[in-house]
Protein backbone atom coordinates (compact mmCIF):
# COMPACT_ATOMS: atom_id res chain seq x y z
CA UNK A 1 0.00 0.00 0.00
CA UNK A 2 1.57 3.43 -0.81
CA UNK A 3 0.99 6.08 2.11
CA UNK A 4 2.26 8.91 0.38
CA UNK A 5 0.33 11.60 -0.32
CA UNK A 6 -0.18 13.43 -3.51
CA UNK A 7 -0.03 17.16 -4.20
CA UNK A 8 -1.94 18.44 -7.62
CA UNK A 9 -0.98 22.07 -8.34
CA UNK A 10 -3.66 23.59 -9.32
CA UNK A 11 -2.32 26.95 -9.80
CA UNK A 12 0.44 28.78 -8.13
CA UNK A 13 0.86 32.48 -9.94
CA UNK A 14 1.35 35.36 -7.67
CA UNK A 15 -1.20 37.40 -9.31
CA UNK A 16 -3.59 37.47 -12.54
CA UNK A 17 -3.14 37.82 -15.89
CA UNK A 18 -4.45 36.19 -18.93
CA UNK A 19 -3.04 32.28 -18.98
CA UNK A 20 -2.48 32.64 -15.45
CA UNK A 21 -3.63 30.67 -11.98
CA UNK A 22 -4.13 32.14 -8.98
CA UNK A 23 -2.70 29.57 -5.45
CA UNK A 24 -4.26 26.57 -5.14
CA UNK A 25 -2.49 22.73 -4.24
CA UNK A 26 -4.82 19.76 -3.82
CA UNK A 27 -3.78 17.68 -1.00
CA UNK A 28 -5.16 14.29 -2.07
CA UNK A 29 -8.37 14.45 -2.87
CA UNK A 30 -10.04 16.10 0.69
CA UNK A 31 -7.30 19.02 0.97
CA UNK A 32 -7.43 22.24 -0.82
CA UNK A 33 -4.33 24.05 0.18
CA UNK A 34 -5.80 27.98 -0.25
CA UNK A 35 -8.66 28.50 -2.81
CA UNK A 36 -7.43 31.17 -5.47
CA UNK A 37 -8.45 29.00 -8.64
CA UNK A 38 -10.65 26.76 -6.77
CA UNK A 39 -13.01 26.43 -9.48
CA UNK A 40 -10.38 25.33 -11.81
CA UNK A 41 -11.38 21.66 -10.57
CA UNK A 42 -14.09 19.39 -11.77
CA UNK A 43 -17.16 19.25 -10.32
CA UNK A 44 -16.49 15.86 -8.97
CA UNK A 45 -13.14 17.24 -7.46
CA UNK A 46 -14.58 20.19 -5.34
CA UNK A 47 -17.15 17.97 -4.29
CA UNK A 48 -14.51 15.14 -2.94
CA UNK A 49 -12.86 18.20 -0.87
CA UNK A 50 -13.56 18.20 2.94
CA UNK A 51 -11.70 20.81 3.97
CA UNK A 52 -10.11 24.18 2.62
CA UNK A 53 -6.83 25.11 4.43
CA UNK A 54 -5.97 28.94 4.05
CA UNK A 55 -2.68 30.53 4.19
CA UNK A 56 -4.34 33.64 4.29
CA UNK A 57 -7.07 35.95 3.24
CA UNK A 58 -5.78 37.93 0.66
CA UNK A 59 -7.47 37.78 -2.55
CA UNK A 60 -5.45 35.74 -4.54
CA UNK A 61 -5.42 33.06 -1.62
CA UNK A 62 -9.44 33.25 -1.42
CA UNK A 63 -10.55 34.24 -4.23
CA UNK A 64 -12.54 31.69 -5.89
CA UNK A 65 -13.68 30.24 -2.13
CA UNK A 66 -16.62 31.46 -2.95
CA UNK A 67 -17.42 30.10 -5.87
CA UNK A 68 -16.27 26.52 -4.57
CA UNK A 69 -18.85 26.67 -1.80
CA UNK A 70 -21.68 27.88 -4.10
CA UNK A 71 -21.61 25.06 -6.54
CA UNK A 72 -21.23 22.04 -4.54
CA UNK A 73 -23.40 23.51 -2.03
CA UNK A 74 -26.69 21.26 -2.67
CA UNK A 75 -24.61 18.38 -3.02
CA UNK A 76 -22.49 17.78 -0.32
CA UNK A 77 -22.59 15.06 2.01
CA UNK A 78 -20.75 17.34 4.73
CA UNK A 79 -20.63 21.03 5.26
CA UNK A 80 -17.33 22.20 4.10
CA UNK A 81 -14.52 22.78 6.40
CA UNK A 82 -12.55 26.55 6.12
CA UNK A 83 -9.47 26.55 8.58
CA UNK A 84 -7.48 29.54 8.84
CA UNK A 85 -5.83 31.52 11.14
CA UNK A 86 -7.99 33.54 13.45
CA UNK A 87 -6.75 36.37 11.52
CA UNK A 88 -7.56 35.20 8.30
CA UNK A 89 -11.10 33.92 8.86
CA UNK A 90 -12.01 37.01 10.25
CA UNK A 91 -11.51 39.01 7.35
CA UNK A 92 -12.87 36.14 5.32
CA UNK A 93 -15.89 36.39 7.22
CA UNK A 94 -16.02 40.17 7.27
CA UNK A 95 -15.21 41.67 4.11
CA UNK A 96 -16.28 38.29 1.60
CA UNK A 97 -18.53 35.93 2.53
CA UNK A 98 -20.83 38.84 4.42
CA UNK A 99 -24.21 38.78 3.05
CA UNK A 100 -22.53 41.94 0.55
CA UNK A 101 -19.71 40.89 -1.46
CA UNK A 102 -20.69 37.18 -1.48
CA UNK A 103 -23.55 35.36 0.42
CA UNK A 104 -22.35 34.13 4.08
CA UNK A 105 -22.76 30.34 3.55
CA UNK A 106 -22.34 29.24 7.39
CA UNK A 107 -25.64 30.53 7.50
CA UNK A 108 -27.27 29.19 5.04
CA UNK A 109 -28.67 25.72 6.46
CA UNK A 110 -28.73 22.73 3.87
CA UNK A 111 -30.17 19.19 5.47
CA UNK A 112 -26.62 18.45 6.55
CA UNK A 113 -26.70 21.90 8.75
CA UNK A 114 -24.92 24.71 7.36
CA UNK A 115 -23.32 24.79 4.34
CA UNK A 116 -19.68 25.88 5.76
CA UNK A 117 -18.18 25.37 8.99
CA UNK A 118 -15.09 27.96 9.88
CA UNK A 119 -11.99 26.42 11.84
CA UNK A 120 -9.68 28.36 13.89
CA UNK A 121 -5.78 26.65 13.99
CA UNK A 122 -4.11 26.56 17.10
CA UNK A 123 -0.33 27.41 15.87
CA UNK A 124 3.07 26.29 17.13
CA UNK A 125 0.55 22.31 17.34
CA UNK A 126 0.41 19.35 15.26
CA UNK A 127 -3.46 19.20 14.14
CA UNK A 128 -5.04 16.18 11.68
CA UNK A 129 -6.73 17.02 8.41
CA UNK A 130 -8.54 14.67 5.73
CA UNK A 131 -6.56 12.41 3.84
CA UNK A 132 -3.77 10.71 6.55
CA UNK A 133 -2.11 14.26 7.09
CA UNK A 134 -1.07 16.20 10.26
CA UNK A 135 -0.11 19.56 9.46
CA UNK A 136 1.79 22.32 11.76
CA UNK A 137 0.56 26.21 11.39
CA UNK A 138 3.44 28.66 12.11
CA UNK A 139 3.29 32.46 11.91
CA UNK A 140 5.00 33.99 8.96
CA UNK A 141 6.65 37.70 7.65
CA UNK A 142 3.04 38.88 5.66
CA UNK A 143 -0.64 39.84 6.27
CA UNK A 144 -3.90 39.15 6.49
CA UNK A 145 -3.02 36.01 9.11
CA UNK A 146 -0.43 34.68 7.26
CA UNK A 147 0.66 31.52 8.16
CA UNK A 148 3.33 28.72 6.75
CA UNK A 149 2.31 24.92 7.08
CA UNK A 150 4.68 21.97 7.46
CA UNK A 151 2.71 19.01 6.28
CA UNK A 152 3.28 15.49 7.10
CA UNK A 153 2.32 11.95 5.71
CA UNK A 154 2.86 8.60 6.72
CA UNK A 155 6.44 8.57 4.59
CA UNK A 156 7.73 11.95 4.86
CA UNK A 157 7.29 15.89 5.33
CA UNK A 158 6.93 19.00 3.61
CA UNK A 159 7.36 23.00 4.51
CA UNK A 160 5.13 24.94 2.72
CA UNK A 161 6.35 28.83 3.68
CA UNK A 162 3.38 30.39 1.98
CA UNK A 163 3.17 34.16 1.29
CA UNK A 164 6.34 35.06 3.11
CA UNK A 165 9.06 37.92 3.78
CA UNK A 166 12.21 36.96 5.47
CA UNK A 167 11.12 35.02 8.57
CA UNK A 168 13.17 32.60 11.31
CA UNK A 169 10.32 30.37 13.33
CA UNK A 170 9.02 28.36 10.61
CA UNK A 171 12.67 27.57 9.10
CA UNK A 172 13.91 26.20 13.04
CA UNK A 173 10.45 24.02 13.16
CA UNK A 174 11.56 22.58 10.00
CA UNK A 175 14.96 21.66 10.90
CA UNK A 176 13.59 19.26 13.33
CA UNK A 177 11.96 16.93 11.48
CA UNK A 178 14.38 14.35 9.76
CA UNK A 179 11.80 13.27 7.09
CA UNK A 180 11.48 16.47 5.59
CA UNK A 181 11.11 15.93 1.48
CA UNK A 182 10.95 19.17 -0.04
CA UNK A 183 10.24 22.41 0.23
CA UNK A 184 7.55 24.93 -1.34
CA UNK A 185 8.90 28.64 -1.03
CA UNK A 186 7.63 31.68 -2.48
CA UNK A 187 9.40 33.71 -5.00
CA UNK A 188 7.40 36.66 -6.05
CA UNK A 189 10.11 39.03 -7.46
CA UNK A 190 13.41 39.19 -9.24
CA UNK A 191 16.43 40.55 -7.40
CA UNK A 192 16.53 43.78 -8.51
CA UNK A 193 13.02 44.71 -7.29
CA UNK A 194 14.62 43.58 -3.65
CA UNK A 195 12.93 46.66 -1.79
CA UNK A 196 9.66 45.76 -3.38
CA UNK A 197 9.55 42.53 -2.08
CA UNK A 198 11.13 43.64 1.80
CA UNK A 199 8.22 46.04 1.86
CA UNK A 200 5.40 44.23 0.65
CA UNK A 201 7.23 41.40 3.20
CA UNK A 202 7.78 38.74 -0.01
CA UNK A 203 11.11 37.01 -1.28
CA UNK A 204 13.10 37.01 -3.92
CA UNK A 205 15.76 34.71 -5.31
CA UNK A 206 18.28 35.95 -3.00
CA UNK A 207 16.31 36.81 -0.08
CA UNK A 208 15.27 32.66 -0.33
CA UNK A 209 18.97 31.83 -0.36
CA UNK A 210 19.20 33.37 2.95
CA UNK A 211 15.88 31.56 4.12
CA UNK A 212 17.12 28.05 3.17
CA UNK A 213 20.47 28.74 4.65
CA UNK A 214 18.50 29.10 7.97
CA UNK A 215 17.69 25.24 7.27
CA UNK A 216 20.98 24.22 6.04
CA UNK A 217 19.84 21.17 4.45
CA UNK A 218 21.13 21.91 1.02
CA UNK A 219 19.99 18.18 -0.44
CA UNK A 220 16.13 18.61 0.01
CA UNK A 221 14.84 20.35 -3.54
CA UNK A 222 12.74 23.11 -3.53
CA UNK A 223 10.10 24.25 -5.60
CA UNK A 224 8.86 28.07 -6.31
CA UNK A 225 5.73 29.23 -6.15
CA UNK A 226 3.57 32.70 -6.85
CA UNK A 227 5.92 34.59 -8.68
CA UNK A 228 4.79 37.52 -10.26
CA UNK A 229 3.47 37.14 -13.92
CA UNK A 230 5.22 40.29 -15.40
CA UNK A 231 8.73 39.87 -13.15
CA UNK A 232 8.38 35.56 -14.08
CA UNK A 233 11.33 36.14 -17.00
CA UNK A 234 13.66 38.29 -14.84
CA UNK A 235 12.77 35.62 -11.96
CA UNK A 236 13.43 32.62 -13.56
CA UNK A 237 16.94 34.28 -14.55
CA UNK A 238 17.50 34.37 -10.97
CA UNK A 239 16.28 31.10 -9.87
CA UNK A 240 18.82 29.58 -12.38
CA UNK A 241 21.74 31.62 -11.87
CA UNK A 242 21.48 31.11 -8.02
CA UNK A 243 20.55 27.91 -7.76
CA UNK A 244 20.84 25.80 -11.15
CA UNK A 245 18.85 23.00 -10.96
CA UNK A 246 18.41 22.70 -7.12
CA UNK A 247 15.18 24.84 -7.66
CA UNK A 248 12.40 24.48 -9.53
CA UNK A 249 9.57 26.57 -10.86
CA UNK A 250 6.12 24.97 -10.31
CA UNK A 251 3.57 25.10 -12.79
CA UNK A 252 -0.11 23.99 -13.25
CA UNK A 253 -0.41 20.40 -13.59
CA UNK A 254 2.30 19.43 -11.91
CA UNK A 255 2.54 16.38 -9.33
CA UNK A 256 4.49 15.93 -6.23
CA UNK A 257 4.62 12.97 -3.81
CA UNK A 258 5.57 13.08 0.06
Amino acid sequence: MNDQVHIDVIGVDGSKQFGCNLCSMLLGESVLLDAGSASMLSGQQQRNVEMVLLTHAHLDHVLELGFMVDAAVASRDEPLRVMGSKACLEIVRKHYMNDLIWPDFSRIKTSIGPALVYETIDDKKWFEIPGGITAWSEPVCHGAGARGFLLRSATGSILHTGDTGPTSSIWEKAAELNDLKLIIAEVSFPDQKTDIAIASNHLTSSLLEKELNKLNRPDIPVYAIHLKPWERHEIEKDITLRFGDRVVILQRGDRLEF
